[in-house]
């Protein structure tokens, strides 16, 4: 069986690659399932659960549906 995939986004989104972060959240099938204060933690967390992570490149780049937005997080 594979891993379920699990994205790791920063809120508040924004367009602005400028913008501040407030905190981490982990999305799993469109769902927001975990909110914490940094990447690390969100990413840590999902592998902890069984998940195959992926960050954003850049932090307004957030577009699930467009793989190259993504890197794999080891």
């Amino acid at each position: 069986m594979s891993k379920q995939h699990a994205y790791v986004e920063h809120r508040p989104k924004s367009t602005d690659e400028h913008a501040a972060t407030e905190h981490q959240v982990v999305i799993v099938d469109g769902k927001e399932v975990k909110k914490t204060n940094t990447q690390k933690d969100a990413a840590d967390w999902a592998i902890n659960e069984g998940y195959s992570v992926h960050v954003a490149r850049e932090r307004h780049l957030q577009d699930r549906d467009k793989p190259a937005h993504w890197r794999k997080y080891d």
